[in-house]
């Protein structure tokens, strides 16, 4: 699970803004009493100083024993920010108050708190840029409960990554005509009214569209799919080898990107052709997050 738990050998303190003041007026006062041999002032120094230690070791407890948890997280297209979620497990008696969680590219932490024998699910967001898969980055955690006086901290680098899809590009560029949609009555002949051959059945295809008479002639338990001079409507061939070449690699990756979600909003089935690998003709979301993913994790 990558569960981080917190102890002596990962959690550090160290006086804070306000406790380094703290400390230098209980030095003062010190000071001060000694000159005058004041014993109400020894007594208070004193006090304040213990004040001190014992909010130390509470600040301590406020975070230690403390079990981290990765979560999950979604897919985005790049420029968009990435949300993941992170567990937090308190398997002591005590309430934890005041925890913060930040992570590089956050404007502010994350506030929160956790009951006691309870898990807190956290909800960060970091800012990705480019595709690809992104590792999240490390966590600072971190807690000033309950004086301010100290501050208790460690840091975690969670087990997961977030798939960054390539930007669309915006705005969208119309499908090429060589792959627009081919039933709009650009054949030869009167468009699904005009069989021009059978092929194999694949996923996908249209009950009304299958060749009964066909295979009963064949004698085989196959099925066949007419096929029409129109051409089958909504089939799509999106190739890298056919982009303009004055696009570079990135360009490249969101106008495809673009056409992948155009053609799903169509709800056409098509093909993608990228350098070293292929997705077949299909269609429907599976297809979509196929096709992206694939754009998402390319090697060009």
């Amino acid at each position: 699970m990558g569960d981080f738990r917190l102890t002596q050998r990962n959690v550090y303190v160290l006086p804070s803004r306000p406790g380094l003041l703290y400390a230098a007026i209980l030095l003062a006062m010190l000071i001060g009493s000694i000159n005058y041999a004041l014993s109400l002032g020894f007594m208070l120094t004193f006090l304040l100083g213990a004040v001190a230690v014992v909010a130390m070791l509470h600040t301590f407890r406020n975070l230690a024993t403390l079990v981290l948890r990765p979560g999950k997280a979604e897919a985005v297209f790049a420029g968009q920010p990435a949300e993941f979620s992170l567990l937090l497990i308190n398997t002591g008696r005590n309430e934890r108050f005041a925890l913060r969680l930040l992570a590089p590219g956050m404007a502010q932490p994350e506030v929160v708190d956790v009951a006691a024998s309870a898990e807190q699910l956290v909800r960060v967001a970091v800012p990705t840029r480019r595709r690809g898969l992104m590792p999240v980055p490390r966590i600072r955690l971190w807690s000033e409960f309950p004086l301010g006086l100290w501050r208790v901290w460690t840091y975690w680098q969670p087990a997961m990554s977030v798939l960054v899809y390539p930007s669309p590009e915006t705005p969208a560029v119309p499908l090429p005509p060589a792959t627009t949609l081919a039933g709009d009555g650009k054949g030869s002949g009167g468009g699904e009214d005009d069989v021009a051959a059978v092929r194999p059945y694949r996923p996908g295809d249209s009950p009304r569209r299958i060749a009964w008479r066909a295979v009963a002639r064949s004698g085989s338990d196959e099925l066949l799919t007419k096929q029409f001079e129109g051409g089958e409507r909504g089939e799509l061939w999106l190739d890298w080898q056919q982009l303009p070449t004055h696009l570079d690699v990135e360009a490249r990756f969101s106008r495809l990107a673009r056409w992948v979600i155009d053609a799903d909003a169509r709800g056409a089935r098509g093909a993608l052709r990228l350098p070293g690998q292929s997705i077949e003709l299909d269609g429907g979301g599976a297809h979509r997050q196929r096709c992206l993913e694939a754009l998402a994790l390319a090697e060009v």
